[in-house]
């Protein structure tokens, strides 16, 4: 009886440290992740229907313009939430991100007319835009030091997620329930609200940099962390982007951003419809959505394997040439299997590239910069997000072949390398 009583109570405690591991930051911060994800992508999977709303009259231009003015608004989200997050802390900004762009969603939804559509999109934006280098900095700050660019990239996984879901309902019900319930199903994150506010814990690093040493030393040990070692308090902002050295490595990030972001929401919001454009139906269009997320998914873990081992530069740039050569190819095929293992090597360049090239910017500041140089960066990064969508509208919009946007993304897929390659001179600083 003893020996099983003891056994229980050793059971009891392996079961608290398995509630209080980091991975469950990591996994909980990945759930996140999927909503945003899907958020972002879906636009992508109901341009199509956008643009045969009947009393709507939309263009090409137009529906661009509408994914343009989500990513100003995801630009101007991370420029606030960035410098904010470093200030009030991770978690405030999280719920604050979570329960606006939830409510804009279902707002989208059920928008009247388009110009209600793009005032509640451009404000689902600035949500979107808060979330996402907030809860980045989050996961680097609760991951295993040797680990940080798998788990982020699992974390990130939840991402791939929600476009592949955004995808696979876009299949499902668009063609029978129309573009609506797509928008609407957006909104679902804010019933799980008080789940969130529940379990998200604020970065132990962060509350060292306030002088809350003690209750930074006590969630470290919660999650079996390091505990943090207490730093001068500095006052975030952009200049501390610039200085000690920073100037050169903080430009060359923002170009990176900038590459990245175009080359992601270019492919995502556009690639349905450039592939029905080329000859595909809809359900086959939708389908390169979720094979371009599949490729990225495959490709972001076996990238991340190899940027733990202290590569993340060469990483990032690798995988902005295989972006490039895919998309070129792109314009070179016309049918068959072999359009579809490009476009998920497309994914692999794309949004893969995406996800590496934030641990890439994340590791050149110190935690008490972390979120603005990440918001920054992403901020700056998201003027070539909104870049993306716009030049699919403005190619269709004037007549040219679709294939045209592979040759301009293909091109923007080769300067990113260059980029990410320049990083290399920076090593000292960087990592």
């Amino acid at each position: 009886m003893y020996g099983e009583g003891k056994l229980a109570i050793q059971d009891l405690a392996i079961f608290k440290e398995r509630v209080r591991s980091p991975n469950i930051i990591i996994a909980l911060c990945g759930l996140l992740i999927l909503f945003d994800g899907y958020d972002l992508i879906v636009y992508g999977a109901v341009a199509p229907a956008l643009l045969a709303e009947a009393s709507w009259g939309l263009t090409p231009g137009m529906v661009g313009r509408a994914a343009a003015i989500t990513l100003f608004g995801m630009l101007l989200g991370a420029l606030v939430a960035g410098t904010l997050a470093d200030r009030i802390g991770r978690r405030k900004v999280i719920i604050g991100s979570l329960l606006s762009f939830s409510i804009m969603m279902i707002g989208s939804g059920l928008a009247p007319n388009f110009p209600v559509f793009e005032g509640t999109r451009f404000l689902a934006g600035l949500g979107l835009g808060a979330l996402f280098p907030t809860v980045t900095a989050l996961i680097i700050e609760f991951s295993p030091p040797k680990r940080k660019a798998m788990a982020y990239s699992i974390a990130l996984l939840g991402y791939l997620a929600g476009g592949i879901i955004s995808g696979i309902l876009g299949m499902l019900l668009i063609q029978k329930y129309g573009w609506r319930p797509l928008m609407i199903i957006g909104g679902a994150p804010i019933l799980l609200l008080p789940f969130f506010v529940r379990l998200i814990p604020e970065s132990p690093e962060w509350l060292a940099t306030k002088n809350h040493q003690s209750e930074a030393n006590q969630i470290a040990d919660q999650y079996g962390l390091p505990n943090p070692i207490a730093k001068p308090i500095v006052q975030a902002g952009i200049r501390s982007l610039f200085s000690e050295g920073r100037l050169l490595p903080t430009l060359n990030a923002w170009g990176i951003h900038f590459c990245s972001l175009l080359l992601t929401f270019g492919m995502v919001n556009w690639l349905p419809t450039i592939m029905n454009k080329m000859g595909y139906d809809l359900g086959s269009a939708l389908l390169f959505s979720v094979t371009l997320n599949l490729g990225a998914a495959v490709g972001l873990l076996i990238g991340a394997r190899i940027a733990d081992r202290g590569n993340v530069k060469i990483v990032v740039a690798g995988m902005f040439l295989l972006g490039a050569c895919s998309i070129w190819l792109l314009t070179q095929v016309d049918q068959g299997l072999q359009v579809y293992g490009l476009v998920a090597l497309a994914g692999t360049g794309t949004i893969g590239t995406q996800i590496l090239a934030n641990i890439l910017v994340g590791n050149l500041y110190p935690v008490e910069i972390r979120g603005t140089g990440l918001g920054f960066s992403l901020g700056i990064g998201r003027i070539g997000g909104m870049i993306g969508p716009a030049i699919g509208g403005a190619v269709l919009g004037a007549g040219l072949a679709p294939q045209w946007n592979f040759y301009i993304f293909a091109t923007v897929g080769a300067v990113g390398c260059v980029l990410a390659l320049m990083t290399l001179l920076y090593r000292k600083k960087a990592d």
